[in-house]
């Protein structure tokens, strides 16, 4: 008989085992997607207050455009 565990597993609610680690491997892919994601924020801001007043003029109307267009398909498909 081999006393060596490779993995921990847990009944889940519905009788089956799934893996300890799972939990684990989500809050890791969570954290890295959060760190990921302030660091192109962070660089975007950056980049951004370097432009001049122009610039960053069109590139509010092109954000809020895009928005705009989002806004409005998702109320079409929702008919609100």
């Amino acid at each position: 008989m081999d006393t060596q565990i490779d993995k921990l597993v847990r009944p889940d609610a519905g009788g089956s085992r799934s893996d300890v680690d799972s939990d684990g491997d989500d809050l890791k892919r969570a954290l890295l997607a959060g760190v990921l994601g302030a660091v192109v924020a962070s660089a975007g801001y950056l980049i951004y207050n370097r432009l001049e007043d122009e610039h960053k003029e069109v590139v509010r109307k092109t954000v809020m455009k895009f928005v705009e267009d989002k806004v409005g398909d998702l109320r079409q498909q929702f008919k609100i």
